[in-house]
């Protein structure tokens, strides 16, 4: 499953960056259904190879290649293909063709239907389709990549393949840029122009930084992705990860911040700063794990996951204040106006940031609630851990959290805040926030578990008894219609000494395969 995310500033109503309806990545349309003899073949992709083949004949390659023009405004985009001699007839179908912007350049070896597929002629070895594709100057009006005078980034437009065989191939795809051409390609990703590579591995995962800025300093993000990697993964494992880092920088990356393809994103050169616990670094490296969380009346949960989790793990891995954490995931408005939000319906928060805002306080509360009413047993990471698909809608969330926990009155709760515009009281006992015992996020020499022990602040250096006792009570928060929306004190219960174990239990460190992916932007889908 291919999954694209781009995070935003501000309004969110205009077509955004590598988010144009129908550019996903070639490898996530496969269709297994047949037509007249036509059927596709199994995809694999360079991300994401499937198990070791036997037998070579079986696999149809597709190569991407992407190259800029001598005149600006647009890129070319070559579909390459090595066909394996068991298929005796391939046609294709890019669906951007056609779009504004986007135009056929050249064929060889293929012919156009009338149905608009390109059919193989079946002699050539080596046929292509090349596409012309607009791109602009500009990240907020880009929609398929953007160019300025010396670089560009493209996005992988999807395409769909299908065959005549007596087997079942597999179709292998690869993006990369074309011979001559200075840049770097990955995950339907592709800078072109001067870059700087640097690659780091982290817990068995190479991060290769792509850094088009020339000052910008992959340090700070290096060091999060160690942490994030050994404790922060979900259960999923990704051979490597892509950072595409633009020359761009300030004000220049709104209202467009970042994108996540599978396992690549980009973000500007103040994006690997990681200097406060809404930052875009963190954002998108959940999206390289989570991906798509959920669909149809669950979109939402998307990116309210990317957004709480990755405040919270940028906080645990000592960035930000603990003050100044609660007031990020604290959503009392949703710009750019003020309104009433109901999650599940997704045209009460259209054009504002309230999937993101309210859905990570929503998340924060639940995380607790389930914390607390576990025992400490189990955290709302188990409910994503170990899904290989997003939660179909919101009814499936609902289930899976009721099922994690036994207490169907949690699904009562959910409903309060998921299906209403209500707004659920932000746990402020810092015991709800520790992500990992064994940490030190505050620098005083005692990890966050052992601080709880002894009734320490796991995020306040040298914070005393009496000073963690003054968080245990939650404050309930107003609705965005200003009438207070909950009165119980969610994880207040102030009682017996909680233990520095709790968070780990399963899902903390548990081998998982991807939920759906983890956006960034690489799965294509993204921060809006």
């Amino acid at each position: 499953m291919t999954c694209r995310r781009v995070r935003v500033l501000g309004t969110v109503g205009m077509v955004l960056l590598l988010v144009a309806a129908g550019v996903t990545p070639a490898v996530a349309a496969a269709d297994t259904t047949t037509e007249h003899g036509w059927a596709s073949p199994t995809p694999s992709s360079e991300s994401a190879p499937t198990a070791p083949q036997t037998d070579a004949e079986a696999v149809l390659h597709q190569r991407s290649i992407v190259s800029r023009n001598p005149e600006p405004g647009s890129v070319t985009l070559t579909f390459q293909y090595e066909i394996p001699s068991s298929i005796t007839a391939l046609r294709i179908a890019v669906p951007v063709v056609g779009l504004d912007g986007i135009s056929v350049a050249e064929m060889d070896g293929f012919e156009r239907t009338e149905r608009g597929y390109f059919l193989w002629d079946g002699e050539t070895e080596r046929p292509t389709v090349s596409i012309r594709m607009a791109v602009s100057d500009s990240l907020s009006s880009g929609v398929r990549g953007v160019e300025r005078e010396d670089w560009a980034l493209v996005s992988e437009p999807q395409t769909r393949v299908q065959v005549r065989t007596d087997s079942q191939p597999l179709q292998r795809s690869s993006f990369t840029v074309a011979d001559g051409e200075e840049g770097y390609a990955r995950s339907h990703l592709a800078y072109l122009g001067p870059h700087e590579r640097r690659n780091v591995t982290v817990a068995d995962e190479r991060a290769t930084f792509v850094l088009g800025a020339a000052d910008a300093d992959p340090t700070r993000a290096a060091d999060f992705l160690r942490t994030a990697n050994e404790h922060f993964d979900f259960g999923v494992q990704r051979d490597s990860t892509t950072v595409f880092v633009l020359p761009v920088s300030g004000l220049e990356e709104g209202p467009v911040q970042a994108a996540t393809v599978d396992s690549a994103f980009w973000v500007g050169s103040t994006g690997l700063r990681l200097d406060s616990t809404g930052a875009v670094f963190a954002h998108e490296y959940v999206h390289t794990r989570l991906g798509t969380v959920g669909r149809d009346d669950a979109t939402w949960l998307t990116e309210a996951s990317a957004e709480y989790y990755g405040r919270l793990f940028a906080f645990n891995d000592g960035v930000g204040t603990y003050d100044s954490f609660l007031e990020g995931l604290r959503a009392d408005q949703y710009a750019p106006d003020r309104r009433a939000v109901v999650l599940t319906d997704s045209e009460t928060w259209r054009g504002t940031k309230a999937h993101y805002d309210k859905g990570a306080h929503v998340l924060a509360a639940l995380d607790a609630e389930i914390r607390r009413r576990t025992d400490g047993d189990h955290t709302l990471r188990d409910v994503f851990a170990g899904r290989s698909e997003p939660f179909r809608d919101y009814l499936a969330f609902r289930t899976a959290v009721v099922e994690l926990t036994g207490d169907e009155s949690l699904g009562t709760w959910l409903d309060r805040y998921a299906t209403t515009s209500d707004l659920p009281p932000l746990p402020e006992h810092p015991r709800y926030y520790v992500a990992e015992p064994s940490l030190d996020p505050d620098g005083d020499g005692m990890a966050s578990g052992a601080e709880l022990d002894a009734g320490r602040h796991p995020f306040v250096e040298g914070a005393a008894t009496e000073q963690l006792d003054g968080r245990a009570t939650a404050t309930p928060t107003a609705s965005p219609t200003g009438t207070p929306s909950a009165t119980e004190t969610a994880g207040a219960d102030g009682g017996e000494t909680p233990t520095g174990t709790e968070g780990q239990g399963p899902g903390f460190g548990v081998v998982a395969v991807l939920a759906a992916l983890a956006a960034l932007v690489v799965g294509v889908r993204r921060r809006q």
